[in-house]
């Protein structure tokens, strides 16, 4: 039976961990995302202005997860835009790629401390019976 894709938050001091589950990595890695935007800003029925590139690897999924959540902070940081958006595969040859619909950030609602980078530290992404896991902390 495949594992239904969803997410949450966890607080940890002054961090956030975040959790995440789908049936395959890219549903996984798209629940992460979700959940780095939910923690911080909250978009509502926000229309997308732009579509921005995503993507990573082939590399280990825990690298993936990292460099996925990092985009979406640079992003962030020198675009001024949140992802409204996450559309995610898996290529041929084992890479992520897809795009982020963004909107700018000032057409979201503040609901959190902006992230400031991920770490290493608490970080898995495993394949289990049904689908995959992955836990990382986000430092805020």
């Amino acid at each position: 039976m495949s594992l239904p894709a969803g997410h949450r938050l966890a607080p940890h001091t002054a961090d956030c961990i975040i959790e995440a589950w789908g049936p395959d990595r890219a549903a996984c890695l798209t629940e992460a995302l979700v959940a780095l935007v939910e923690g911080f800003a909250a978009v509502g029925d926000a229309h997308s202005t732009k579509l921005v590139p995503i993507g990573v690897g082939p590399a280990r999924a825990e690298y993936e997860l990292v460099a996925l959540l990092e985009q979406v902070i640079f992003n962030l940081d020198t675009l001024s835009v949140v992802p409204v958006r996450f559309h995610l595969y898996e290529t041929e040859e084992g890479a992520i790629a897809g795009d982020m619909e963004v909107v700018p950030a000032s057409e979201t609602v503040a609901v959190g401390p902006v992230p400031k980078g991920v770490s290493y530290h608490e970080l898995s992404m495993v394949e289990g019976e049904g689908g995959w896991r992955c836990q990382v902390l986000v430092d805020v």
